[in-house]
């Protein structure tokens, strides 16, 4: 879970390289379900635009697709989550995943064996079971991420707060 692996992490590292980051290093994990890979690398900086890279067996998936519908619906999931643990968020309090995603910059990279290519240019991934391994990778990942770094998640939802405001 270090960016000491380069790849999609040093990528994530580099496009921000002239920003002022929330955290050290870019989180970054790379995980399998059976033949399928889940490569994520994401950093938030203090800016407001979200840059997210997709990409599905190396192609880059500009139109998207299921696995970055599932990284999208999992991260607001998640950041709601936390800010009920640590009661930043009360009663019907929630962030948006517009919100969660102000100054986001990530990658989202899945390796499968028969990916389905659909959209005007083929650039958007069609394979359904993707959104839940997405899910289910980031839920134990990231989701572990900002359990065990409360700061930087107390950081994060109030800058999600400050841009729901905005």
């Amino acid at each position: 879970r270090s960016s000491d692996l380069g790849g999609i992490a040093h990528f994530v590292d580099d496009l921000n390289k002239n920003k002022e980051t929330m955290f050290p290093k870019s989180f970054y994990f790379d995980v399998f379900f059976g033949d399928t890979e889940i490569e994520i690398a994401l950093q938030y900086n203090d800016g407001y635009t979200e840059s997210i890279y997709a990409f599905a067996n190396n192609i880059n998936t500009e139109e998207g697709g299921t696995h970055l519908d599932g990284f999208k619906a999992v991260l607001t999931k998640l950041m709601n989550e936390a800010g009920r643990k640590l009661n930043i968020l009360k009663g019907d309090d929630k962030v948006s995943g517009e919100d969660v995603r102000e100054g986001l910059t990530a990658v989202v990279s899945v390796k499968l064996t028969e990916p389905q290519f659909e959209g005007q240019t083929k650039t958007k991934l069609g394979n359904s079971e993707i959104k839940s391994l997405v899910n289910k990778a980031m839920t134990e990942y990231f989701g572990s991420f900002l359990e065990e770094n409360p700061t930087i998640t107390k950081e994060l939802l109030l800058k999600c707060l400050t841009a729901q405001r905005a």
